[in-house]
């Protein structure tokens, strides 16, 4: 369930209803309103969501002009805090130039934000879901706006969860 600032609006409604035209990945539902947060309303029916299959699963969904695409990723095995981030799209070749980066924070509450120099990002989006369970996930969102990124490091108000902005999607549990 995406906490209050992230749940889908009535001013939501083109960029929900562009969202359903998007196929899911095969052996997974789409998503009630309910379940889903609203990481980054962009304009026109455009943005990032965001969503809990189970406390397993997360998927993200980005709603762009002229694309769309969905990617769902299993959690590793452990569950102690986890992030995983990963270039989610590069629409370079279809026409649109337009690439950005995903992370999952389990645990994570509170504001991200990079922490240093950012030169090639664009700002850092967010939502926060909890699960029955009371554990939250940040599902974070951020543009890739140049060709050479510079270092950048991404930790929430109080540094307790910090990392690479570039890294590349880490299994805590893989030696």
């Amino acid at each position: 369930m995406p906490e209050e600032s992230a749940r889908v609006t009535a001013e939501d409604g083109k960029l929900l209803e562009r969202f359903r035209t998007n196929p899911m990945p095969s052996s997974y539902e789409e998503p009630s309103a309910d379940t889903l947060a609203v990481i980054h309303r962009g304009g026109d029916g455009t943005g990032h969501v965001g969503w809990m299959t189970d406390e397993q699963t997360y998927c993200f969904a980005s709603i762009r002009a002229r694309t769309l695409s969905t990617r769902c990723e299993e959690l590793p095995a452990r569950h102690a805090p986890h992030i995983s981030a990963g270039p989610h799209l590069d629409g370079t070749g279809i026409g649109e130039n337009y690439s950005y980066f995903t992370a999952l924070v389990l645990d994570g509450r509170g504001r991200f934000s990079f922490t240093g120099p950012s030169h090639g990002f664009g700002p850092v989006h967010q939502a926060t879901v909890a699960f029955p369970s009371g554990r939250t996930a940040a599902l974070l969102v951020y543009e890739v706006l140049g060709q050479h990124l510079g270092a950048a490091e991404i930790c929430d108000e109080g540094r307790a969860h910090c990392f690479n902005a570039t890294a590349m999607m880490e299994d805590p549990d893989s030696p």
